[in-house]
C-alpha cells in the first residue's frame, strides 16, 4: 500500500529540502543548529519538540508500506491546485494524518479540512486528542467542526488518544472510531515494558540522574521536585521542549552568538525565566531535535520524573523508568487509557514530605498489572491498524 503520512512530523522533517506535487526531496543532512536563532528556529518548526514522538511513532506503524512523509504544509499551500492534488490522489492509497490536541477551543481546522476536502484516499487520523474538556462542545470552532464535517462523509478512521475523545467523536457522528492511545506508546513496546517492570522501586526517589521535564518559565513546580529529590551537589537536568518560544524562557545570547551544544544537546548559553533565583541546585538545559540522541542521553538516566507526557515516554523507549505527575485532562486521557501509573498534581504538590511520599507510591505500583495493561493496549493498536488494512 502506498501511504502519505503528514501532520505532525518526526525529526526527519529537517531534512526536507523541497515538494513538488508528490514528490518530496530530502537533504542528506541535517541543518546545524548552533546559534540562539538556530535554536529558536528548530524549536518553532516544530512547535514542542516532544511532537517529534507523535510523528515517529504514527510513520513507524506503518512500516513496511510504501511509506512517504508529505509535509503538512504542502498540502495546505496547494490547496488552490488542482494538478498538485490529482497528482497526490494519484500516487498514494491512504493518508494517515498525525495529530495531537486538535480538539480544543483554540484551534480552528480549517486549513485541514480544506486539504482533506480535497483528498479522494481513506483518511487515518492517529492520536487525536482533547485538550480540555469542560465545555468544549460549546466552545470548539467553526473551522474544527468543517473539519469534521468533512471527514464524515468520507472512508475515514480516528484512532483516538484515549475514551474521552472517543466518545465525543462519536457522539459527533463519526464512523470509525477507535480509543488506542498515542502512537509514540507503541514505537519501542519491549523496552516500554522494560521500564514498566523497573519502576516499583522506592530507591527510584533517591536517584541523582533524574531527567525532569515541566513548565520552567511559567511555574516553579519542576524546581520544587528537583529539590524534593536531589541532593545539594547534584546536578538538575531539564529537558526542554517548548519553553523557549511559549514560556518565556529566554537565552541570554546575541542572535548570532553560540547558544547550543549539538553533540551533547545542551543549551550553552545563560538563560534568564520566572522563578529562576529559586535554584538551589545547578541546573543543566538539554533540548534534542533528534529522537535518537534524546534516546540516547535519557538512557544514561536512573529516573524521568516530571510533568510532561512525552518527556517521560522517550524515557520509557530507552527503557529507563519513568512516572508522570498529571497536570491537565490530556495527560490523564492518556495515563488513563494505557493505564501507566502516575500522580495527580494537586496531591503531590501540596506534599510537604515528597521524597517519602514518592518512596511509598513507588512500592506500591503493581508492574505486571501495568504491563499487562499495556500489552493489552498494544494489542489493540494493531489489531485498529489491521481493521483499517495498514498491519
Amino acid at each position: 500500500m502506498r501511504i502519505m503520512v503528514t501532520g505532525i512530523p518526526s525529526y526527519l522533517m529537517r531534512t526536507v529540502e523541497s515538494v513538488s506535487g508528490a514528490t518530496v526531496r530530502h537533504r542528506p543532512y541535517f541543518e546545524a543548529v548552533r546559534t540562539k536563532n538556530d535554536l529558536i528556529a528548530q524549536v518553532k518548526k516544530i512547535a514542542n519538540t516532544g511532537n517529534y514522538l507523535i510523528g515517529e511513532g504514527a510513520a513507524h506503524s506503518v512500516r513496511g508500506h510504501d511509506v512517504t512523509y508529505v509535509p503538512f504544509w504542502h498540502l495546505a499551500n496547494s490547496v488552490n491546485s488542482p494538478e498538485t492534488y490529482e497528482k497526490l490522489n494519484q500516487s498514494f492509497d491512504l493518508c494517515l494524518f498525525a495529530s495531537a490536541n486538535l480538539l480544543r477551543p483554540g484551534y480552528a481546522a480549517t486549513t485541514e479540512s480544506f486539504v482533506f476536502e480535497r483528498l479522494n484516499m481513506p483518511i487515518v487520523v492517529m492520536g487525536i486528542g482533547i485538550q480540555k474538556k469542560e465545555n468544549l462542545k460549546d466552545a470548539l470552532p467553526e473551522g474544527t467542526r468543517r473539519f469534521l464535517n468533512v471527514l464524515k462523509k468520507k472512508e475515514s478512521f480516528f484512532l483516538t488518544r484515549g475514551h474521552f475523545t472517543a466518545d465525543f467523536l462519536k457522539a459527533e457522528g463519526m464512523n470509525y472510531v477507535r480509543p488506542t492511545g498515542c502512537p509514540s506508546l507503541y514505537y519501542e513496546p519491549a523496552a516500554m515494558k522494560r521500564s514498566l517492570s523497573h519502576l516499583a522501586d522506592p530507591d527510584l526517589a533517591d536517584a541523582q540522574k533524574i531527567a525532569f521535564g515541566g513548565y520552567l518559565g511559567s511555574v516553579p513546580d519542576t524546581i520544587v521536585d528537583a529539590h524534593a529529590l536531589l541532593r545539594q551537589d547534584s546536578i538538575a537536568s531539564y529537558v526542554i521542549q517548548d519553553e523557549i518560544t511559549v514560556y518565556n524562557l529566554n537565552i541570554l545570547a546575541e542572535e548570532t552568538d553560540d547558544a547550543y551544544d549539538q553533540a551533547a544537546g545542551r543549551i550553552v548559553a545563560k538563560t534568564e525565566y520566572k522563578h529562576a533565583e529559586k535554584w538551589q541546585r545547578n541546573c543543566e538545559f538539554r533540548v534534542f531535535f533528534d529522537t535518537h540522541k534524546w534516546r540516547s542521553w535519557v538512557s544514561g538516566q536512573d529516573f524521568c520524573f516530571g510533568r510532561r507526557f512525552h518527556g517521560s515516554i522517550i524515557g520509557m523507549q530507552s527503557g529507563v523508568p519513568a512516572l508522570m505527575i498529571a497536570v491537565d485532562d490530556r495527560m490523564r486521557e492518556m495515563l488513563d487509557f494505557v493505564g501507566f501509573p502516575y500522580i495527580e498534581a494537586s496531591v503531590w504538590n501540596r506534599e510537604a514530605k515528597k521524597k517519602a511520599f514518592l518512596q511509598d507510591f513507588l512500592s506500591k505500583i503493581d508492574v505486571p498489572a501495568a504491563i499487562h495493561r499495556y500489552s493489552a493496549c498494544e494489542e489493540n493498536f494493531n489489531a485498529a491498524l489491521k481493521d483499517i488494512g495498514i498491519r
